[in-house]
């Protein structure tokens, strides 16, 4: 379950739940996540694939965003490699966040807080988010699956990966993007 900080602040005292790790920051300001009292005892998430799902309806809305290119590619079969990296396609701007990072950002600081909020990142096992802005979807480009959520159609997914494969700076994701055109036509 995921709130936004003016929920919290009506109901509770917000820097008392933060501090409590009784809210979890989430990647996007103002979003955070309230696990439950097993995740909270044991410092991790427990179902991963709903956690990014509520997290990106809460901050995009149902229906505004869809799992694209290298995450479409993995849930088809077509990309087998774990290379730690969730992409999203939305209407609203580009963003890159890396988990990663932040993880290691927090290991230093050392505080208690900090240490259990990398434990939280880490239990994802996501280095990075790409976020792509894109066009709205129409409702023929996305197929819903009841476990991952909404994701791009393969013909979606073809037309995806055209397109950004010459767009996209990190040379890493742009090998990847090559290897499942390659593994598409093939």
């Amino acid at each position: 379950r995921f709130i936004r900080s003016e929920k919290i602040k009506k109901r509770y005292s917000f820097e008392k739940a933060l501090s409590s790790l009784y809210i979890i920051p989430s990647f996007y300001k103002g979003i955070y996540y309230i696990p439950t009292e097993r995740e909270r005892k044991g410092h991790f998430i427990e179902h991963k694939q709903e956690f990014f799902i509520s997290l990106f309806d809460q901050q995009y809305g149902r229906g505004n965003w869809y799992w694209a290119l290298s995450t479409a590619a993995r849930y088809y079969g077509f990309e087998w490699s774990a290379t730690g990296i969730l992409e999203v396609m939305t209407k609203k701007r580009s963003k890159t966040i890396g988990i990663a990072d932040r993880i290691e950002s927090l290991k230093q600081k050392q505080s208690y807080r900090s240490v259990t909020l990398a434990d939280y990142y880490e239990s994802l096992q996501v280095n990075v988010i790409y976020v792509h802005k894109g066009d709205k979807p129409n409702v023929s480009s996305i197929r819903i699956d009841g476990e991952i959520g909404p994701i791009c159609t393969t013909d979606q997914l073809k037309m995806d990966l055209k397109k950004y494969v010459s767009k996209v700076k990190q040379e890493r994701l742009k090998r990847v993007y090559k290897r499942i055109m390659d593994e598409i036509e093939e």
